[in-house]
């Protein structure tokens, strides 16, 4: 099966952006901390209570597990084909009508 490099680049970039438009989740057993993703959560940024002039950072007491959020971008991957299949199956059966 040959991968649309399209459809690829547009399933990385919306699983990145779901960390900035979908709510996170708080977990209320373990250390506290905010799970970010969808529909796996794969951005996990935990919660400290100290902030230091300077030493603030996006990353810092960040963790990014990159097997989910492969996963998510296959799982988007995959809606997006599909949809794009049965558009142009429909659109075929206009064209022959």
């Amino acid at each position: 099966m040959k991968v649309n490099k399209i459809i690829l680049n547009i399933s990385l970039w919306l699983a990145i952006l779901a960390i900035l438009f979908i709510p996170g989740s708080v977990p209320t057993e373990g250390a506290d901390r905010i799970e970010y993703g969808f529909p796996l959560r794969f951005f996990i940024q935990y919660q400290q209570n100290h902030y230091e002039v300077g030493n603030w950072w996006f990353l810092q007491g960040a963790r990014i597990e990159l097997f989910n959020y492969l996963v998510n971008v296959a799982i988007i991957y995959v809606v997006i084909f599909g949809l794009h299949y049965m558009n142009n199956i429909r659109k075929n059966r206009r064209g022959q009508q």
